[in-house]
């Protein structure tokens, strides 16, 4: 039965178009979940910054000490 499955030989266009779909949507729920996990990861971070370039964090951090 297995290699039944495995002999693509046999396979008509609408199979073969079947199969790329599917494989198409396999690898798309993989790089969505790798994704989200990302995102957990980073927002699971307490100390987290964001890269801002010297500048701006200069600038920042000087609005925030200032004291009406």
């Amino acid at each position: 039965m297995l290699s039944r499955l495995i002999d693509v030989s046999g396979w008509t266009a609408e199979q073969w178009l079947a199969a790329t779909i599917l494989a198409f949507i396999v690898v798309t729920l993989v790089v969505v979940a790798h994704r989200i996990v990302k995102i957990f990861r980073i927002a699971a971070q307490s100390n987290y910054q964001p890269r801002l370039r010297p500048l701006r964090r200069a600038k920042m951090g000087r609005k925030l000490n200032k004291e009406p």
